[in-house]
C-alpha cells in the first residue's frame, strides 16, 4: 500500500505490522494523530516499543515527514535503540533497510536533550556569543575552572570545597537562576562565595569558548526566549515532539520541551511517575503529573498490560507502590502465570545474607539456568564488597554495573595506599599516591625533588617516602633509623648525608607539616590496631571533610569508607601491627581473587551487581533485593521527608519490576556498621508485600 511520498519523490511504503502486533492501548497511543498526548507507560509495558511504532505511524501515515519529528531521551543507548527499531519498522524490505541506513534525512531526529541541545548551539549559539567550534567541558574541566577562578579570587579550597561550589553553580543553571539573581539568594558565607565565583566562573568558560554540560540545555532555552524568530524556526521544523522518560525531565528540561512544541501541542510524552527515581539529579515527577493541565485538552492513554513479569511479582511490585499517594492511578495487570511466590529471607548477619545469595544462584545454575540470568540489586554501592567476596570465594563470575569494584574505588584505594605506606614505608607507589591526598600544595616538581634528593643522599639506598620518615626521626634526635626503615637500616654516611643537605634542610622547612604528620602517623601504626589506626589516618588527614560536599557521591564514598572500616574490625584482635599486616594481606588476596583468571568479571554469562538506580530499564530472570532493612532501604536520610520517603518506594517499585520470574528479598538480623554491630529491624516495603505473595524462610 502506498501512502504519499517523500518530499524528493521517493514513495512512501506503509509498513501493516506497526499497528497489527499492539495491543488496543498501544494502538490507541500510537495512532493519535494530533494534539497533546500523554502516554502512561507502567513497568514492563512496552514503552519503547509504543514510542517507535508511533514515530513510525506518523510517518507511514504521510501525517508528518521524518525531519519533521523530534524524538528525546535521556541516554545514547535509550537513543541509539530507538534509532535502529524505527530504521526498521520504516523499512518494508531488505532493500529498503539498506537505503534507510543510507539515508539520513529520511529518519527523524532521536538523540538525547544534551546532544539536541548541543545541535541548537552549533547552529545558532552565535547569537549567544557561542562560537560554532565551542568545547563541551566535562565535569573535572568544569571543576578545573572553579578552581582556577577560586586561586584567582585568593579562597581558600581546604575552607571552601571547590567541588561544592560546583554542585551549587550546577543546581543553580538547573533551576534557570543566573549570576545576577544568585546573589538574591545569597544567605551565608559560603554562598557569598558561590556568588562571587559563578559569574566568574561563566566568563571564563566564554573566555575559553567553551560550556559546560548544564549549558546544553540552558542556553537553548535562553536562544529561544531572547530570539522569538529563532524559536518560531525549530517551531516549523519540528511540529512533532516525542519525549521519552518524561518522569526524568528537570525544570530546565521541561521549560524547553515547552519552547519547543510552541504553539503546535503536537507533542507526545511517554514516562511512568511510578519510576520517577531522580530528584537528587534535579529531575520532579511534577512535570509528568501535571501535563494535563499544562496542555489542555491532553489525550491520555495508559499501558497497563506488563509484558515482564509474574502476575505474583506484579502484584508485589503494585502492593508497595500503591502506598505512595503522590502518582496517577494506575492497575498493572498480565497474563502471565502467577509464577512462584516472592521468596523472603531473614538471614542472621550480612555474611549469612552474601551465602544465601550464593545458594541461590548456585542453585538456579544447577537447574540449567545461567550466571547472567541474575542480577543482585542493593541499595547504596557499598553493600557489594560483602558479596563480592562471597561470589570471589565461590568462583561465580560477576560484573559490576554503574561503579567500580569495592577495592577499586578511589576513597577505598586512597586508604589501603596510606595502610601499606606505613607498613611498608619501601613501598613508593603507595606514597606517591598518597603524598598530596588530600591535596597539599605539594606538586609534582616538589615530589620530583624530593625523589631527587631522596637518591642522591643515600645512594640510592632509600626512596622519597622513607627520607621523610627520617626527617622527622632527625627532628626528634632519633638514632633508632632501624625504627624508620624496616627492612634495612642507613649506614652513618647517609645519616651524615641527610643531615648536610641544604636541599634537605628546604624541604623540612617547606614541608614540615606534611613530615610531620607522616611521621606521627608512622610511629600510632605500631601502637594500635588497624580498626583504630584506620580511623587516625581518616581524622588526621582530614579525608572525610575533603570528600563530603553534600553531594550523593560524597555520602556513597563515606558509607565505602565505613565498610572498609567494617572489614578491618575483622583483624582488630591481632593488635598492633600484625592486625594491620593481616588486614593488607586479606585485601591483597581478595583483589588477586578479582584478577585471576578462573574468575572472569567480564564475562558475558555472569551474575550482574548494580544498584537499583543502575538498574532501571533492565530486566533479569532472577532478581536477588538485598539488604532490605530499615535505615538502608528505605534509607535514613527519607526518614523526615515523606516525598523523599515516597522517592524510596518508587525505587523500590523499580527493583521489584525488574524481576521476570523469580524475586528474592532479603534482611539481616544484625549488619556490621561503622561503629559496631547494629541490629536492624526490615524495610516497611517487606510489610507492604501481602503475605499470601511471599514465601518466607529464616536463618534460625
Amino acid at each position: 500500500m502506498i501512502l504519499g511520498g517523500y518530499t524528493d519523490g521517493t514513495p512512501r511504503s506503509y509498513n501493516a505490522p506497526v499497528l497489527t502486533d499492539l495491543n488496543p492501548q498501544q494502538q490507541e497511543a500510537v495512532s493519535h494523530s494530533n494534539g497533546p498526548l500523554l502516554i502512561f507507560a507502567g513497568a514492563g509495558s512496552g514503552k519503547t516499543r509504543v514510542i517507535t511504532h508511533r514515530i513510525a505511524w506518523l510517518i507511514n501515515e504521510g501525517i508528518a515527514e521524518p525531519e519533521h519529528i523530534l524524538a528525546v531521551t535521556f541516554t545514547r543507548k535509550a537513543a541509539g535503540e530507538m534509532k535502529e527499531r524505527v530504521r526498521v519498522l520504516l523499512s518494508s524490505s531488505q532493500e529498503e533497510k539498506k537505503t534507510a541506513r543510507t539515508a539520513a534525512g529520511r529518519l527523524p531526529y532521536i538523540g538525547t536533550f544534551h546532544s539536541f541541545g548541543a545541535v541548537m548551539l552549533r547552529h545558532d549559539g552565535a547569537k549567544l556569543g557561542i562560537p560554532p567550534g565551542f568545547s563541551i567541558f566535562d565535569p573535572d574541566d568544569s571543576l578545573h575552572v572553579v578552581k582556577q577562578v577560586m586561586e584567582d579570587r585568593n579562597y581558600d579550597k581546604k575552607q571552601f570545597n571547590p567541588t561544592t561550589i560546583r554542585g551549587n553553580i550546577s543546581s543553580a543553571k538547573n533551576e534557570m537562576i543566573s549570576p545576577e539573581e544568585y546573589v538574591k539568594f545569597v544567605q551565608s558565607p559560603f554562598e557569598e562565595i558561590v556568588a562571587d565565583v559563578y559569574p566568574r566562573y561563566e566568563a571564563e568558560l566564554r573566555s575559553q569558548g567553551a560550556v559546560d554540560f548544564d549549558d546544553l540545555q540552558i542556553l537553548p532555552v535562553k536562544l529561544f526566549e531572547e530570539y522569538p524568530e529563532v524559536q518560531k524556526t525549530y517551531n516549523d521544523r519540528y511540529p512533532y515532539i516525542l519525549v521519552d522518560e518524561y518522569q526524568d525531565t528537570n525544570m530546565v528540561q521541561y521549560k524547553l520541551v515547552k519552547l519547543l512544541t510552541g504553539e503546535n501541542k503536537n507533542i507526545c510524552v511517554v514516562g511512568d511517575d511510578d519510576q520517577g527515581i531522580y530528584s537528587w539529579r534535579g529531575a520532579t515527577i511534577k512535570n509528568i503529573l501535571s501535563f494535563e493541565r499544562d496542555f489542555p485538552g491532553t489525550k491520555v492513554v495508559r499501558l497497563e498490560k506488563n509484558y515482564r513479569s509474574s502476575r505474583n511479582i506484579l502484584h508485589a511490585a503494585q502492593s508497595v507502590i500503591s502506598n505512595n499517594s503522590e502518582r496517577a492511578s494506575k492497575d498493572l495487570w498480565t497474563d502471565a502465570a502467577h509464577g512462584e511466590r516472592v521468596t523472603v529471607y531473614e538471614a542472621r548477619n550480612d555474611r549469612d545474607e552474601s551465602a544465601y545469595i550464593v545458594r541461590q544462584i548456585e542453585s538456579h545454575v544447577r537447574g540449567g539456568g545461567a550466571y547472567k540470568d541474575i542480577g543482585v540489586l542493593y541499595r547504596i554501592n557499598a553493600q557489594s564488597r560483602a558479596i563480592e567476596e562471597e561470589l570471589l570465594k565461590s568462583a561465580i563470575p560477576y560484573r559490576l554495573v554503574g561503579g567500580v569494584r569495592f577495592y577499586e574505588r578511589m576513597e577505598v584505594k586512597d586508604m589501603l595506599a596510606y595502610l601499606r605506606f606505613f607498613a611498608n614505608p619501601q613501598d613508593e607507589v603507595s606514597f606517591q599516591r598518597i603524598i598530596n591526598v588530600p591535596p597539599r600544595k605539594i606538586g609534582k616538581k616538589s615530589i620530583d625533588t624530593l625523589r631527587s634528593v631522596a637518591r642522591e643522599v643515600s645512594g640510592g639506598t632509600i626512596n622519597a617516602g622513607q627520607l621523610c620518615l627520617v626527617m622527622w626521626a632527625m627532628t626528634k634526635g632519633t638514632v633508632n633509623w632501624e625504627t624508620y626503615l624496616p627492612g634495612g637500616s642507613i649506614d652513618e654516611s647517609v645519616i651524615h648525608a641527610i643531615e648536610k643537605s641544604e636541599a634537605v634542610g628546604d624541604i623540612k622547612q617547606k614541608h614540615a607539616d606534611v613530615i610531620s604528620l607522616f611521621g606521627r602517623l608512622y610511629e600510632k601504626s605500631k601502637k594500635v590496631n588497624v580498626r583504630e589506626f584506620l580511623d587516625e589516618i581518616i581524622e588526621s588527614v582530614k579525608y572525610e571533610d575533603w570528600i563530603d560536599d553534600d553531594t550523593p557521591q560524597a555520602q556513597s564514598r563515606l558509607e565505602n569508607l565505613y565498610e572498609l572500616k567494617v572489614v578491618a574490625e575483622k583483624h582488630a584482635p591481632l593488635g598492633p601491627r600484625d592486625s594491620l599486616l593481616a588486614f593488607l594481606e586479606d585485601v591483597a588476596l581478595v583483589e588477586q581473587d578479582q584478577e585471576s583468571e578462573d574468575v572472569d568479571t567480564g564475562s558475558d554469562d555472569s551474575v550482574t551487581l548494580m544498584t537499583v538506580h543502575a538498574a532501571k530499564g533492565l530486566e533479569f530472570e532472577v532478581v536477588c533485593m538485598v539488604g532490605m532493612e530499615e535505615g538502608l532501604f528505605p534509607h535514613a536520610r527519607s526518614f523526615t521527608s515523606r516525598s523523599e520517603l515516597e522517592e524510596e518506594r518508587r525505587l523500590c517499585y523499580v527493583g521489584i519490576t525488574r524481576a521476570k520470574n523469580r524475586l528474592f528479598i532479603t534482611f539481616a538480623d544484625n549488619r556490621k556498621t561503622y561503629g559496631g554491630v547494629a541490629d536492624r529491624i526490615p524495610s516497611r516495603f517487606v510489610s507492604e508485600i501481602p503475605t499470601d505473595l511471599t514465601a518466607f524462610s529464616s536463618w534460625n
